[in-house]
């Protein structure tokens, strides 16, 4: 039996994809290929936002000593986060093997309830965005249980800066204001995890928006911890939003249109929790145009448009580009690599065909309500 979430209240436009039937399954039919036994393929990386030059994980740490004579610490290779947006884009309703396949590659990044951006211990610690992610794409694939949903939201609560805020922030860490109180970090402060370089208190408001997501869907009815940190959350994206500066990207997002697809990911699901951020993100949905977007010819950023325009009920210049993504598709079924994410102290860009084409196979299916949850395992 499965058990279906409240639907959202947010008008859902549902397109016409019919003349986009053979792009979805042509794509579907390389992302099968790509996720292998092992998994969905690495990112490549680059040194540039337009991702010209590209260079795999296992040559990265040798090119960042190279080309910016600084050693990140740790090797790049292996990378999980790609799985991690994989299944929140493919498990609700996906073919089990495909998810199953993307889920083992995903556990063995797991710390206790935490989730690491690369697997195996040392070099970077498990992270709030990998984590939250992965709880709710977990959750909605009947991967995990409602009670080890809650738990995992729970440890997502450890890494919420104090209500009284933090004392001497280096300036390194004052970036956009200094660190917000109540509101989620991108790393735990409590440098339990052994084995990992120590990081800085430090926000990002496309983690702070899934990590938000993630907590909403546990529901932690009657935590008045959990609330606190959900209202602060609420706003500080809602400022990032006003304020104008989600149009210069965020620290590990260099796209405007990655923080406002984590946003109508929020709206869509959770339309009272979220109703602040609704309209000032429709607003700046059609402030930022249809036009080409902020990388020219990032076929990425045009799918991330589309399926944030989806989540908000936007429907003006969804045509138009979900004609430009199909045009845009190549003889294998791929989209071509672009900047989706990036290093925060480093100008180093990661991305992937398989990584842009995943997201604009998202964007051509049809526009679909809130998940359905299958029938729960039994145990955490």
């Amino acid at each position: 039996m499965t058990l279906p979430l409240p639907p959202s209240t947010a008008p859902v436009p549902v397109p016409d994809v019919a003349p986009y039937a053979r792009a979805v399954g042509r794509a579907m039919a390389y992302v099968h290929r790509a996720v292998g036994a092992a998994g969905a393929p690495s990112a490549e990386m680059s040194l540039g936002p337009g991702f010209g030059r590209s260079f795999d994980g296992a040559r990265a740490r040798g090119r960042l000593v190279a080309a910016l004579g600084v050693d990140p610490g740790f090797d790049l290779g292996g990378e999980a986060f790609s799985a991690m947006v994989s299944l929140v884009l493919l498990a609700p309703g996906g073919e089990p093997e495909l998810v199953r396949r993307l889920a083992r590659q995903v556990e063995a990044c797991r710390w206790q309830r935490r989730y690491r951006f690369l697997p195996g211990p040392g070099g970077l610690p498990a992270d709030t965005d990998c984590t939250a992610l992965t709880l709710g794409a977990l959750h909605d694939a009947g991967l995990l249980t409602a009670a080890g949903l809650r738990a995992g939201a729970r440890e997502l609560l450890r890494a919420a800066a104090p209500a009284a805020g933090l004392p001497r922030q280096r300036a390194a860490d004052r970036e956009g204001g200094g660190v917000r109180p109540g509101v989620f970090m991108v790393y735990w402060g409590d440098r339990k995890e052994p084995g990992t370089l120590p990081r800085g208190p430090k926000q990002d408001p496309v983690a702070c928006a899934n990590a938000l997501y993630a907590l909403l869907l546990a529901d932690l009815t009657g935590c008045g911890e959990a609330r606190g940190v959900a209202d602060a959350t609420v706003g500080h994206l809602a400022e990032h939003l006003s304020s104008g500066r989600f149009r210069c990207g965020t620290r590990y997002y260099p796209s405007p249109d990655a923080f406002l697809y984590a946003v109508s990911r929020l709206c869509a699901r959770f339309p009272d929790a979220a109703g602040p951020l609704t309209a000032p993100a429709r607003r700046a949905l059609e402030r930022t145009g249809a036009g080409a977007p902020a990388v020219p010819g990032s076929v990425l950023e045009t799918a991330l448009r589309v399926l944030a325009a989806d989540h908000l009920g936007v429907t003006a210049g969804q045509d138009e580009r979900r004609a430009r993504l199909a045009r845009a598709q190549r003889p294998d079924g791929s989209w071509p690599a672009a900047a989706y994410y990036r290093m925060g102290r480093l100008p180093v860009y990661f991305g992937s065909a398989y990584l842009t084409t995943v997201f604009a196979l998202s964007a051509l299916r049809t526009a679909r309500p809130a998940p359905t949850v299958p029938a729960p395992r039994t145990g955490e």
